[in-house]
């Protein structure tokens, strides 16, 4: 069997379980200090926003860390949200994956989930939502995937889901997995 038979035999699958998959690519050049949405969309039912994210370059001054950002969100304003993010300490530090969530802007959890070598500037963020509320989240760096986590009561319901980029230059792959 072929990769493409593999491939369209995997779509067939997801068609006929009624599951909707949707790729995104794109590229970023955010100054330091600068904080920009690169990808939002609206989240019906449960799905998952995974991205593998490629770092070229890193902008860095005292007061922003460089690094990409995937939210679940509640509102425009995101201030019903859960954000999960990596970066790397300056001069070839280890790779660091956070969580932070926030009930009406003011925050909830803010913890450091991991510490890796960095692989490059290559790692992987996900996060995932259900119809119960539930927000589920997981981290990576080049190939591999820790464990899936979850908050199972954010505070909120999401919305939403989107990806931002603050002081890099690279770029993602995402993949949109809606049920």
């Amino acid at each position: 069997m072929t990769i493409s038979h593999a491939v369209v035999g995997l779509s067939a699958f997801l068609l006929v379980a009624g599951v909707q998959a949707a790729e995104y690519n794109f590229s970023f050049d955010v100054p330091y200090g600068q904080y920009e949405r690169q990808f939002k969309m609206k989240t019906p039912g449960d799905g998952t926003l995974n991205c593998t994210v490629f770092i070229e370059k890193e902008y860095r001054g005292e007061k922003w860390v460089p690094a990409v950002i995937l939210a679940a969100a509640e509102d425009d304003a995101e201030d019903d949200t859960l954000f999960l993010s990596s970066s790397t300490e300056p001069n070839g530090g280890p790779r660091t994956f956070h969580l932070r969530t926030f009930n009406q802007a003011k925050p909830v959890i803010d913890k450091t989930l991991w510490q890796a070598p960095d692989e490059k500037g290559v790692y992987k963020l996900a996060v995932s939502w259900y119809a119960n509320g539930a927000i589920g989240y997981q981290y990576g760096v080049y190939a591999s995937w820790q464990e899936k986590q979850f908050v199972e009561k954010p505070g909120f319901s999401t919305r939403h889901v989107s990806v931002h980029a603050s002081g890099v230059k690279g770029s993602a792959l995402c993949y949109v997995q809606t049920k």
